[in-house]
């Protein structure tokens, strides 16, 4: 195996969910969900600021009233400030949703956060952001409509539809695509992309600057909660839920940017209900963040250390 170390990294008896991680500054952010259960009201946020050991030094809540804040992730801005998403779903006594609708928080320490500011359209997922060239990109998903949609734009200003069906049912015979993640190599753009739908598969999008004109690879394989990291012009990790030996696990793969080609190359300690990993890279090391409940049947969150240049040559 490729794992140097793996930690849990959450506390409490709650159901501890949907992570992400960035490195902001000389630290490791990482965000989960923190509720009842799977789809209860009462989500909450908490952001874990830890050291490269994996010890947590801070950790600070975000919660709203009668709102279900869900999949929050990081990103550093264009002007160097940590920003965190969330899907927050605003609900009645007897948990049914009321409206939606996506916010983000901003800091400048990693400690203390912002007023929300509400972006994007209402009825439609904004899953993550990336940044390019001093702008945020995202799909953002609508079950209704089998389509996921690019936004473009910088969330505390303005965020716009940019283009519009840029994978759907409709336009390319592909039901329920949902969960994605953006990354740049200079002017062309790589997405992957969940769906629920028909075969299930996975998507791997392609696009030059302006971001209008995609074209997708299906990747003959299902991967939920996905999440995407650069090796160079032609390869990316992919780490996110999979099917192994009939049982849903969290996988790292590497993904061949030209064919679409998927290799499997180590399986994180996961079962049940497992998945939405974020990845750091620094150096040799990889950082990944996830949540499982393998242990104890209780989803709770872990980080692990990978050694990277092993992975990378493991056959």
């Amino acid at each position: 195996m490729s794992i140097t170390w793996l930690k849990k990294i959450s506390v409490g008896t709650k159901h501890n969910a949907f992570t992400d991680l960035c490195q902001f500054k000389s630290d490791l952010y990482c965000c989960f969900r923190e509720a009842s259960n799977h789809v209860s009201k009462d989500g909450k946020i908490k952001i874990q600021t830890l050291d490269l050991a994996g010890n947590v030094t801070h950790t600070i809540t975000i919660q709203l009233p009668n709102t279900d804040l869900r999949d929050p992730k990081l990103s550093i801005t264009a002007d160097g400030q940590l920003m965190l998403i969330a899907y927050a779903r605003l609900t009645d006594d007897e948990n049914r949703t009321l409206s939606s609708r996506n916010l983000c928080w901003v800091s400048q320490t990693g400690h203390s956060w912002s007023s929300y500011n509400e972006f994007g359209n209402r009825g439609w997922w904004l899953w993550r952001l990336t940044w390019h060239q001093n702008l945020a990109y995202g799909f953002a998903y609508n079950r209704a409509q089998n389509a996921i949609n690019l936004y473009q734009g910088n969330p505390k200003r303005g965020f716009y539809l940019h283009k519009s069906s840029a994978l759907s049912l409709k336009k390319h015979g592909k039901g329920y695509p949902n969960e994605s993640e953006i990354q740049f190599i200079g002017d062309k753009a790589y997405a992957i992309v969940r769906r629920d739908a028909d075969s299930y598969s996975a998507q791997l999008g392609v696009s030059k600057a302006p971001f209008t004109q995609w074209s997708w690879i299906d990747l003959n394989a299902y991967i939920g909660g996905p999440a995407m990291l650069l090796i160079n012009k032609n390869k990316a990790l992919v780490a996110g839920r999979i099917v192994q030996n009939k049982k849903l696990m969290t996988g790292l793969m590497i993904l061949d940017l030209v064919t679409g080609r998927l290799k499997l190359k180590e399986v994180l300690p996961s079962w049940g209900d497992n998945s939405y990993p974020g990845l750091v890279k620094k150096g040799n090391e990889l950082f990944i963040s996830y949540y499982s409940s393998h242990q104890d049947q209780k989803a709770c969150i872990y980080l692990a250390k990978i050694d990277l240049q092993g992975l990378l040559k493991r056959k």
